[in-house]
């Protein structure tokens, strides 16, 4: 994927070292929209004035981390509403027990599909899946959460997991409204998803225009790959000049389809291959 060496660079940056090594500081997307996830997976916190909305939670031994850095933005947990899990990866929902010992309210939501595969991965004992959870809000295509001011709009997309969600928010800023999605944009190795993830991503497209991506991990990020030795050395002293007018997690609706092309690109190389795969393999 166009992300491949940010990524292969990121996870070799942790390997090797606990997951609590991973702590980062929180910090403001958006008016309402705040990071409290960890180095190397995402967590966005919502803020609404009738309480919090949490999209996603970490691994279970970072969960904690989570918990500090909404603490840290000034902000009490125990005023989570809703916790929204993206898909049902361990590193996106183990967190969710620990958090709910303090959100004692706080429901939470997942696509009927990965529920389904949250709960076989914490039936198995395999690896470390968090406090289990009790399926709770089973969240369909379209559906809508509201806390006070704020809707979110869910979608299901299969693509990364058969159930994946994809978020779309309005992120606040200075009066204004940017529509930012939070996408599952990660190509999933099996073929049976590969349909799916395309067909994912083409609609998410579809819906634009969108202002901002916000990823479910900071490597999935919009950045141009491969950095030339000038990129790097004045990447540190003289950012790249924004509009006045642009928020900086805005890179607008032309540079967002720039994105999802990429992503179709390599979903559809990969869709051939599979094809050519079973062509050549029932000769």
């Amino acid at each position: 994927m166009p992300w491949g060496p940010l990524e292969a660079a990121v996870r070799l940056r942790w390997a090797g070292l606990p997951l609590t090594a991973q702590k980062t500081e929180p910090f403001k997307v958006f008016d309402n929209i705040y990071y409290v996830g960890i180095q190397v997976v995402g967590s966005y916190l919502v803020t609404t004035n009738a309480g919090l909305i949490l999209i996603d939670t970490t691994y279970a031994e970072t969960g904690d981390l989570v918990l500090e850095g909404i603490r840290k933005l000034g902000l009490d947990p125990a005023n989570i509403k809703y916790i929204v899990i993206t898909h049902q990866h361990a590193d996106h929902f183990a967190g969710a027990g620990r958090i709910l010992q303090v959100a004692k309210g706080a429901r939470v939501g997942m696509s009927q599909a990965d529920w389904e595969g949250v709960e076989r991965l914490q039936a198995s004992g395999q690896g470390n899946n968090g406090i289990t959870l009790t399926r709770d809000l089973v969240i369909k295509d379209g559906d809508a959460i509201t806390v006070g001011d704020t809707t979110l709009k869910v979608y299901v997309t299969p693509g990364h997991t058969p159930g994946a969600l994809a978020i779309d928010v309005q992120g606040k800023s200075d009066g204004r409204s940017f529509r930012s999605l939070i996408p599952n944009t990660g190509i999933n190795p099996s073929p049976d998803l590969t349909r799916p993830y395309i067909a994912s991503m083409e609609r998410l497209k579809g819906m634009g225009p969108w202002d901002a991506v916000l990823p479910v991990h900071g490597f999935l990020a919009q950045v141009d790959l491969p950095l030339e030795p000038r990129d790097l050395v004045f990447a540190a002293r003289q950012p790249a000049p924004r509009p006045k007018t642009a928020h900086p997690a805005a890179l607008g609706p032309a540079k967002i389809n720039e994105y999802f092309d990429a992503m179709l690109k390599v979903a559809r190389e990969k869709l051939a291959t599979e094809q050519s795969r079973t062509t050549t393999s029932s000769r």
